[in-house]
């Protein structure tokens, strides 16, 4: 049987949480759920997800600085993270996101067949990337 794969969705509405969760649960992926940037870092650190897709306008601790300080814990520097957001960054916003360790930017106003797409071209990456790192 195939080990299912583990999303936490970090993002403050719930609306977009239920919306897209239905989403992501019928391509097959157990979702978890967080609705600020701590309580999403301490499930990152609990839950160990395959992936985080992460609100960047989030409340307490906002997702770029989430993303920041997830990439600084040796527990949760190694999961993908997709920022997943209404926000319009520019090309040299989305370079800088990115340098931060995000792994991929998405709007919300994408086709929900185009996230899975992403999502799992984003889970393949990783995972020939750690095999890859297991190798040496």
């Amino acid at each position: 049987m195939d080990k299912k794969i583990h999303i936490l969705f970090v993002d403050d509405d719930e609306v977009t949480r239920r919306l897209f969760g239905h989403v992501l649960a019928a391509a097959g992926f157990e979702v978890i759920y967080a609705e600020d940037g701590n309580i999403g870092r301490e499930m990152a650190r609990r839950f160990q997800p395959d992936l985080i897709l992460m609100d960047i306008n989030i409340p307490v601790i906002d997702g770029i600085k989430a993303v920041n300080m997830l990439r600084m814990e040796s527990q949760t520097k190694h999961i993908p993270i997709i920022l997943f957001t209404n926000s319009d960054l520019s090309i040299e916003a989305e370079s800088a996101v990115k340098q931060l360790g995000a792994t991929e930017y998405v709007s919300k106003s994408i086709e929900p067949k185009k996230l899975i797409d992403i999502i799992n071209a984003t889970l393949t990456k990783y995972t020939l990337k750690s095999s890859d790192s297991k190798l040496k």
